[in-house]
């Protein structure tokens, strides 16, 4: 990237075909001066790839939904494939019959100027699943009880052939600038107590990992089966005599070999982002290499940002894209306290809690009644853009992740919402911003408001 303030934007094919490369291309350049596109290639995720999944549809684009299968929107070349069993992952959606959306892109965006990056971001939901994708099924975690279940395992090297197969025919066929990954899962323990869903992953590799490292799988294995047996029954109504969270540290200490499955799960998280940035690099020192990282691990989760330094990407990043998404955090931070009240905080109410975790997490937000409207705050998006740039140094760029038309908001988001999400970003220390969720969702009008704080500001 030039010295020029960075804008990006997020975007999917079905915006291109909708509206057209050209037309869309520059309405990003004229409303907001972006000057980076991350396109989805590859994802079978609405909230990525398709259009508004509420029937909310913004002021441009279809207007109807698109039932969204997902997979390569872009013709995979099989001679990069040669390592994995995964071969056939072309999007099957008719929409996208005959569209490279790189191929058809790339050369428009750069006669404006804009750098094209592909973006993947495996989203916390399970659904869609790449059901009809031959070979995916191989590669699926398995939980405690011996049971496959929905998601690829990180520790799988069919899986990450694929992904190192994936960026090989990205950076030898396209004019790229890099790209920018993301994965937005829960850590086993986290599966549990916020979501209600089974811990992963028990596969062979993961075992061998573990033997290799002298953990007891069957002993981790079992703990986590006995954590979810408990949380299940405190869902239920279980009242244990010593409350629910010693209870659950009881659990913890009885068996230990639960933390070092946490360690090795993490770590094979870590050991693919870094092992694709070197992938990235050995194609050129002029590609970069971007990190998207999940609110749930930049600010809500504690068991998240304990596992997550941010200052690690100093070791593997060019730049960061935190996701501070004011507008909707209240209603997703609500959501979240409730899950632990549900389970392991139930000793006490969500309001209660609420403040508790504020000064843990370094948040001054509404009580927790009020969150779903107000939202948090443009000032958590200065404050936690200042962590991460304090934390990254002036070695890896900070483009907060600014939330212009995402789901789960309890109230619309606004033009001067967006203008302070800008100046918000600024004024902790970032050096761009890459507008979000996904052009599909967002409004021209806050699309607009964009550019005029940007204007305002001296940035474009």
């Amino acid at each position: 990237m030039s010295d020029r303030t960075f804008v990006g934007m997020q975007v999917g094919g079905i915006s291109f075909i909708d509206e057209g490369i050209e037309e869309t291309l520059d309405i990003f350049v004229e409303k907001a001066g972006v000057n980076a596109i991350f396109i989805s290639a590859l994802s079978w995720a609405r909230g990525n790839a398709g259009r508004s999944g509420s029937n909310d549809f913004p002021d441009h684009g279809g207007q109807e939904p698109d039932h969204l299968q997902g997979g390569a929107f872009f013709p995979p070349d099989p001679r990069y494939y040669h390592g994995t069993s995964i071969k056939d992952f072309t999007a099957p959606d008719p929409l996208y019959e005959g569209f490279d959306i790189l191929g058809d892109v790339i050369p428009a965006a750069r006669e404006r100027g804009i750098d094209v990056f592909p973006y993947y971001c495996e989203t916390a939901h399970v659904n869609p699943k790449p059901l009809w994708q031959p070979g995916f099924a191989q590669v699926l975690e398995i939980d405690p009880w011996g049971r496959k279940a929905s998601r690829p395992c990180l520790y799988n090297p069919d899986y990450r052939n694929w992904w190192f197969g994936v960026i090989d025919n990205w950076l030898s066929e396209y004019d790229l600038a890099g790209m920018l990954w993301g994965i937005e899962r829960e850590d086993p323990l986290s599966s549990m107590i916020v979501s209600d869903e089974v811990p992963t992953c028990f596969c062979v590799h993961c075992r061998s990992e573990a033997h290799r490292r002298g953990i007891d799988a069957g002993r981790a294995a079992e703990g986590y089966r006995k954590i979810s047996d408990y949380l299940s029954a405190v869902r239920a109504g279980h009242q244990p005599r010593d409350g629910k969270l010693i209870t659950f540290l009881r659990h913890l200490f009885e068996y230990p070999e639960v933390s070092q499955w946490q360690k090795l799960w993490w770590d094979g998280h870590k050991d693919l982002y870094r092992e694709i940035s070197g992938l990235v690099r050995f194609f050129g020192d002029d590609y970069q290499v971007g990190f998207g990282i999940w609110q749930m691990i930049n600010t809500f989760n504690p068991l998240l940002r304990a596992a997550h330094d941010p200052a690690e990407y100093k070791l593997y990043a060019d730049w960061l894209k935190p996701v501070f998404y004011n507008a909707p955090g209240g209603a997703r931070f609500a959501k979240f306290v409730t899950n632990l009240c549900q389970t392991i905080l139930g000793d006490a109410s969500p309001s209660e809690w609420t403040p508790i975790l504020y000064k843990i997490l370094g948040l001054d937000e509404a009580p927790f009644e009020e969150l779903p409207p107000t939202g948090f705050s443009p000032q958590y998006v200065a404050d936690f853009t200042r962590r991460h740039v304090d934390a990254v140094g002036p070695e890896v760029a900070v483009y907060p992740g600014i939330g212009l038309g995402v789901e789960t908001v309890a109230r619309d988001i606004s033009p001067a919402d967006c203008e302070a999400m800008v100046e918000a970003s600024f004024d902790g220390g970032a050096e761009g911003v890459m507008i979000s969720r996904n052009y599909s969702e967002l409004t021209l009008t806050n699309l607009a408001a964009v550019g005029n704080a940007l204007r305002r500001l001296g940035k474009i």
